[in-house]
This record gives C-alpha cells, structure tokens and sequence, in this order.
C-alpha cells in the first residue's frame, strides 16, 4: 500500500507581465537594474512604499517616468504582489528585467492591452444599433455625436 498525501498542492505562485521605466542608466530610486536579471526584495511588499514597481497597463508607466530620455522593459513580476488603488501600479517581490521595449513597443502594448479587455456589445443590448435608423445625443457645453444608418 504506497503513502498518498491528501494535502492540497500549494497554488501556483502568479507571474504578471508588466512596464517599468528607469533613468538613462537603468536605475530606478538609486537601484541598479539589468536586463536578463532578476531581483528580490527582501521586507515586506506593498504599493508605492516597498518592493519592485511596474505598470501593467503599459502607458501608467509614463506617470512616473516620462518617455523622453528614459528607458523602458517588459518585466516580470512574482512573489508577494501589492495593487495601486489608482492605476495599474503594482508592487512586487520578485521582479525580472526580461527587455527593453521602445516608445513605439509601448504603445504597441498598450493598445493589446485595452483590446484583449473589450467585451463584445450584447445583441440584446439598448446600445447596440444596427437597424436602418440610429440616433445619438449630446449634452454639456461642449458635445458631439454621430450617427449612421
């Protein structure tokens, strides 16, 4: 009769993809990075006050680090993770510096971010017009709408 652990498996530890900016030398808040390197925190991890920072929404980043003269990298985040409430901010305790990315990546990133995110309009839905007539409103100071059919 063998030994069977009925234990559950620990849960997969989660891996993000996120952004980070650094200076012209790669360093963030006076700490060196690399890319290829990985590094870990050691304390305790929570956003905006300790641990690795980076953006998943690829353009937060530039809150932070504006893209003139600055460089940026597709990490990886691990460990311990700390959400900013007001952005896509998060902190970590393991952060890997996996390439650079260029203005034009970023951008390329952030548009696959936001399109992976949409949802489908429901046929059902009030919002959706593919009849022979539309209508659209405006209201404010300042407005405009279109409407085709």
């Amino acid at each position: 009769m063998s030994d069977t652990n009925n234990a559950a498996s620990p849960a997969a530890e989660e891996t993000i993809t996120s952004y980070k900016g650094f200076d012209a030398n790669w360093k963030c808040r006076d700490f060196q990075y690399a890319v290829g390197e990985t590094f870990t925190h050691e304390g305790d991890v929570e956003a905006c006050r300790s641990g690795f920072h980076a953006c998943e929404y690829p353009l937060d980043v530039f809150t932070y680090y504006p893209p003139a003269g600055n460089r940026f990298a597709i990490v990886e985040q691990s460990g311990q993770l700390s959400r900013h409430d007001d952005d896509t901010k998060v902190a970590s305790k393991t952060l890997k510096v996996s390439a650079e990315i260029s203005l034009a990546g970023m951008i390329k990133a952030a548009i696959e971010y936001t399109v992976k995110r949409c949802k489908p309009v429901d046929p059902e839905s009030p919002a959706l017009s593919n009849e022979d007539q539309g209508a659209a409103s405006s209201t404010g100071d300042q407005g405009a709408a279109s409407s085709t059919g």
